[in-house]
């Protein structure tokens, strides 16, 4: 069976099959050392990226006996703390590197132990509904995991043949052992009605060892309990074979929108349920009363109670919430967790509420501590975040100012602040201090989207401040300090709090306006660059003759034909930056992008406004905001989105790079050892292209060109660190390179051909 460790998968993502030059290979790696501070206390998780709909499990990532904390989210990835504490006081660091060896995850994440060997295995929803993969640890004692199967039944007298075990996408099931016979069951609602389904493991009963799992259709009315449009479930209640009662004709025929958390909420050895409704705030409680009524018999709900808790903290979290039963604090007894299901509609920073177990024998007690669990450690902005660097306080040292598309409201809407974190580095020791919150006081305006520019837009020698929002408008804050040489006073222009051009009509690139600050045509002006969701640039020259008035002239919104995400047909999200970004100094214009995928581009340097720029990198560095380290990419179409800005905070001579995410947080790397080539050639997409296969391969690749190589090649394996792991040449006329691959491990490789000063590379993945 194909092991599927996922050490390094997809890392590299090209534009169809069109392959770049200046092949540099991992320039930037995941950095948590710039250390983070608000409160008089440290942001220990600051660089983890922010939580918008977290589902939370725990696993022994690296083998040493504590439980660290995952975290999913769907359409978003893995995100992985290690607990560096002790048993009942843990810590947990953000340690991005254990991401990766995460398979690609759909609709929910569960680690349970199903085969009985002490390691975590996964289940997600897969293409069925259930699907399972084996937990193992790899050579580094890194939890990695390999597919097992899909779960099917062939128990149903009403189907013909095997049947998919099924759960509703977007629902979360429950994965227990609900007889406790020693093997998982599996349950979720019904596709027919709002009764729940159990599938018994039959492993145990029919003699197969612990690794193993085998299902039925066990009970299509699980607890007699039926859960239709209204918080009060329909207790006891009786499915015929089919699974339908004697009440579904008055109510609805499918269900959608359910989260199953199944616990032993009194101890007494049966299971009780929290139930999350997609219709509703609350979470409603159900008490089981097969122990002590009738331990031999059918679980069955005796109770509920629809706001629970009815007696102590109620849960109202905005929108569907979810529980998760781990056990947060370390200390033997596993707690709740709370977060919302409805992506991009739901609360966004207070969500991740957290229950301690503090109950005694016969004392069931679940007590609220916090509803901002591990979001109060990071750096969380709400939704979107838009990171820039710039030296408000004038001490030579530039500080972090932080935009975002807004926290949850009421109302359902998003309201947007910045944030000021002032860069108090010194020598060997950079570090950030929260400053505001809500820095310059911008909620009163009630903005909907605040994605920050600096630079001097209305040429008075002094640096203004613009801010996109979601609707695709700009507002513009002219600095009314005496100098520049001050701090700035940043105040809402009366005449632009919604910036229009020379022609008196208002700016708007359609949506998720990114502007930036850049003088492109090199006339000394400051010109307007503004990103947007259908992932192009709009370009505003600057032709201001008024000291302290802007003045901006539509020049095109396809500027450069510079595009984030070019395969998405439905808005690529693009996030500009131009600067240099590596210790070669050069100026670059790199974007971010609705995949999460950093795109840099070239030609633009000499004042180009007019002709294509080159893309030279769709993927820089490796960087796929989706996975926090070199990690799995869900390709172009999920909705990760992007924000990136560099710049050397501490005066090293490296740069960091800070990256906004969807999720409202922000992701830190930093610069390391850059691969020296020496190849200034760039060779356009639509020239020589390469193409690998079998992708995935075992042990053997075939190269195909498609044209013939016109003077003899040289042809490179290399792994992800840059690293030449093959070396071979290729005659010239050939259409074909067969590479045998012996001993390299499973991940992602790169194929390099270089012909004479040109590159063109590829990636592929090795599967054992």
């Amino acid at each position: 069976m194909k092991k599927f460790c996922w050490l390094s998968l997809l890392v590299l993502s090209s534009l169809g099959n069109g392959l770049f030059a200046q092949f540099q290979g991992p320039v930037y790696k995941p950095d948590t050392s710039v250390k983070v501070y608000a409160y008089g206390s440290e942001k220990t998780l600051a660089w983890c990226g922010g939580f918008n709909n977290p589902q939370v499990q725990m696993a022994d990532l690296n083998k040493d006996g504590l439980e660290d904390m995952v975290v999913f989210e769907p359409y978003l990835g893995v995100r992985t703390f290690i607990n560096t504490g002790k048993a009942g006081a843990p810590v947990y660091v953000y340690a991005p590197e254990y991401a990766v060896n995460f398979p690609l995850i759909d609709g929910y994440m569960i680690l349970k132990d199903y085969n009985c060997d002490g390691i975590a295995d996964l289940f997600q929803q897969g293409g069925t509904g259930f699907a399972a993969s084996t937990g193992y640890y790899n050579s580094k004692n890194q939890l990695c995991f390999k597919y097992y199967k899909n779960l099917y039944y062939n128990n149903d007298a009403n189907v013909t043949g095997w049947v998919n075990a099924y759960n509703n996408p977007s629902d979360i099931p429950a994965i227990v052992d609900i007889d406790n016979d020693g093997d998982l069951d599996f349950l979720s609602y019904n596709v027919i009605g709002g009764n729940i389904n159990c599938y018994k493991n039959m492993a145990v009963e029919r003699g197969y060892p612990c690794d193993s799992i085998i299902i039925e259709l066990k009970d299509r009315c699980w607890a007699h309990v039926y859960q239709a449009y209204w918080r009060t479930h329909i207790l006891n209640y009786n499915c015929d074979e089919t699974g339908i009662g004697p009440w579904s004709g008055g109510f609805k025929v499918t269900h959608q929108g359910n989260t199953l958390c199944l616990f032993d909420y009194d101890g007494d050895g049966d299971y009780d349920y929290l139930d999350g409704s997609i219709s509703f705030n609350e979470m409603t409680f159900l008490l089981n009363g097969r122990i002590p009524n009738n331990p031999t018999g059918r679980d069955s709900m005796v109770s509920q109670d629809t706001n629970w808790q009815s007696n102590g903290k109620r849960i109202e979290l905005p929108l569907w919430p979810a529980a998760f039963n781990i056990d947060v604090d370390q200390d033997g007894k596993k707690d709740l967790v709370i977060s919302p299901n409805a992506a991009n509609t739901s609360e966004n920073y207070k969500c991740i509420w957290y229950y301690k177990n503090e109950s005694t024998p016969g004392h069931p007690s679940y007590v609220f501590q916090t509803d901002t669990l591990m979001i109060d450690k990071s750096i969380d902005m709400g939704t979107g975040a838009y990171p820039t660097l710039f030296d408000y306080n004038k001490d030579g040292k530039p500080d972090l100012i932080v935009g975002s598309d807004g926290y949850y409201q009421s109302s359902g809407s998003l309201k947007s602040r910045l944030s000021y974190y002032m860069n108090t580095s010194t020598p060997g020791h950079p570090s950030f201090t929260l400053q505001s919150t809500d820095f310059l006081n911008i909620s009163i305006n009630d903005f909907q989207g605040a994605a920050p520019a600096i630079g001097d837009i209305t040429n008075d020698g002094k640096q203004d401040l613009v801010l996109g929002h979601s609707d695709g408008t700009l507002s513009l804050f002219t600095n009314t300090a005496a100098t520049n040489n001050v701090q700035p006073n940043w105040q809402l222009s009366a005449q632009q709090q919604t910036l229009k051009d020379v022609n008196n009509n208002i700016i708007t690139v359609g949506g998720y306006a990114a502007p930036l600050i850049y003088d492109l045509n090199q006339d000394g002006k400051p010109d307007l660059i503004i990103g947007s969701q259908n992932g192009r640039l709009t370009y505003y020259k600057n032709v201001s003759t008024i000291t302290g008035v802007v003045s901006l002239q539509f020049v095109t919104n396809n500027l450069g034909n510079a595009r984030s995400d070019p395969k998405e047909n439905f808005g690529g999200s693009s996030t500009p930056f131009i600067g240099p970004m590596d210790s070669t100094g050069k100026i670059y214009l790199l974007m971010g992008s609705n995949s999460g995928n950093l795109y840099r581009y070239d030609g633009f340097q000499d004042g180009n406004v007019t002709t294509p720029y080159t893309m030279i990198d769709s993927q820089y560095s490796y960087i796929d905001s989706a996975y926090q380290a070199y990690g799995t990419t869900y390709g172009e179409y999920g909705n990760m989105r992007s924000a990136p800005v560099v710049g050397d905070i501490d005066g090293d001579g490296k740069y960091e790079m800070f990256v906004g995410l969807i999720q409202g947080g922000i992701q830190l790397y930093q610069e390391g050892i850059i691969e020296r080539t020496g190849i200034t050639n760039i060779s356009s997409p639509n020239n020589t292209v390469i193409q690998v296969y079998p992708n995935p391969t075992k042990d053997n690749i075939t190269i195909s060109l498609s044209n013939s190589l016109k003077e003899d090649a040289l042809v490179s394996i290399v792994n992800i660190e840059g690293q030449q792991l093959i070396t071979t040449t290729a005659a010239a006329g050939q259409t074909k390179i067969n590479i045998p691959l012996p001993n390299l491990p499973s991940g992602m490789y790169v194929c390099v051909v270089q012909v004479n000063t040109n590159r063109y590379y590829n990636k592929f993945t090795i599967l054992k």
